[in-house]
């Protein structure tokens, strides 16, 4: 099951990488991508946080008096036990706004498939420096061979996305290459013209 949620999270990253592209082609700037897409997914989200029952973590089954809540009843008792912590659920809402719009930001102007793979390098050097430092582990690392499973899977990320850096600094240096070149041929066409023109005016005013 755990496997199958991050396949279905790494589909819908993409999808919505995808999709900001989409809407940058159709001339919409970062704010109304970044505006428009929130509708709808606070629509589909809306039916989850207000009825999926899950189990509460921590203390906060004792505080509230409850061993499973729906997100939006922990949102109620939060608001009914301290109020100024809605402070930094507003907060959250704004950095998670500015994340999104610096994201769609990179969408519009590099590639999704850029943004995704910088997306995933972060995570992936996080997983690296827990592996490495024992002190930023919050939970025991698993045996073998899952450790050697994902130490592979870390260095195999790390590797795809400094050779597809590399493809994308060399596809732009090409793309630059053959525009340089175009111009040159360009400017020397637009040369053999005016040489022509003049040998015929030349022609010309000799007869």
């Amino acid at each position: 099951l755990g496997v199958f949620m991050c396949i279905a999270s790494l589909l819908c990253g993409s999808l919505n990488l995808a999709l900001a592209g989409v809407l940058g082609e159709t001339k919409l700037n970062v704010y109304d991508t970044v505006a428009y897409m929130a509708i709808p997914a606070t629509l589909f989200l809306m039916p989850i946080a207000m009825f999926l029952q899950k189990p509460v973590p921590g203390q906060w089954g004792k505080v509230f008096g409850e061993d499973t809540m729906s997100d939006w009843q922990i949102l109620v008792h939060v608001w009914s036990v301290n109020k100024t912590t809605m402070v930094w659920l507003v907060l959250s809402g704004v950095f998670s706004f500015l994340y999104n719009i610096i994201q769609f930001s990179i969408v519009h102007t590099l590639s999704p498939s850029a943004t995704a793979f910088g997306g995933n390098f972060n995570k992936a050097a996080l997983i690296f420096l827990t592996l490495m430092l024992p002190f930023l582990r919050v939970h025991k690392l698993p045996g073998p061979p899952y450790r050697q499973v994902i130490w592979g899977a870390v260095i195999t990320n790390i590797a795809a996305f400094s050779y597809y850096s590399y493809l994308q600094i060399q596809a732009k240096q090409q793309k630059q290459q053959t525009e340089a070149q175009k111009l040159k041929e360009e400017d020397d066409e637009n040369e053999d013209s005016a040489d022509d023109s003049d040998s015929s005016s030349s022609e010309g005013a000799f007869c």
